[in-house]
């Protein structure tokens, strides 16, 4: 009796330890952890941006001048390259991004400006330099937005030449509109780039010639810009 007391306990221990792991083996081996990956951010469109742009423009006008002689018909035909640099404003709210931005550019635009009637004028009129201040409404999609802009330009002209066999050279600054659509994207931290169109309408005045005492007509200057921005 005293030699079957040891067995029977070391049997109650051995069948307590059997009914311990049996839950455990039932459970299986613990599952891998799982590798964490990062998701990038969306990316933020507010705040304030400075950069620079490059791009080209071609003008043409027409209508009639109002001479001492008689209502002469006129033309105007012109192109070049400009550059310059950018500053702008965008708030964002979901997908929608509404912007304020300025511009001034210097400008190689320059073309002839002939008078097709009576009066013999031979001239070339310059743009110089411009500057544009305009509103952006855009629609954001993370790193990309497309967007349309209208507001004002302001600038100069500048004309030289002969009117009536008499030599002149003068200039004037104005005001008009302007319109148009871009698209910009985000490409590396806080870099983003453009490719913009705006449509330029006819200037509030031209430079004054002699024997000329008003201009009626209809002209305008296309824009095609790239830039790129840097965003704080």
């Amino acid at each position: 009796m005293r030699r079957l007391l040891p067995v029977l306990g070391c049997g109650a221990i051995l069948l307590l330890a059997g009914m311990g792991t049996a839950p455990a083996a039932d459970l299986g081996a613990p599952p891998p952890p799982q590798a964490y990956v990062p998701v990038a951010p969306v990316f933020s469109w507010n705040g304030f941006y400075l950069g620079g742009n490059a791009g080209y423009g071609w003008s043409t006008g027409s209508g009639t001048m109002a001479t001492t002689a008689a209502n002469d018909p006129f033309s105007f035909n012109g192109n070049g390259f400009l550059g310059g640099a950018q500053a702008g404003f965008n708030w964002q709210w979901g997908c929608i991004v509404l912007g304020m931005e300025a511009d001034f550019q210097g400008t190689t635009g320059s073309g002839p400006f002939t008078d097709n009637g009576l009066l013999p004028l031979n001239a070339t009129l310059k743009d110089p330099w411009f500057g544009t201040f305009r509103g952006r409404l855009g629609y954001a999609s993370d790193r990309v937005m497309v967007y349309a802009t209208a507001g004002g330009v302001y600038g100069d002209l500048t004309e030289t030449g002969t009117s009536g066999g008499t030599a002149f050279s003068t200039s004037n600054t104005y005001v008009t509109w302007t319109a148009g659509a871009g698209i910009e994207a985000a490409f590396w931290g806080p870099l983003s780039a453009k490719v913009e169109y705006l449509y330029v309408g006819w200037p509030s005045s031209l430079p004054s010639i002699p024997s000329v005492t008003g201009f009626t007509g209809n002209a305008h200057t296309n824009l095609v810009r790239v830039g790129l921005n840097y965003h704080f």
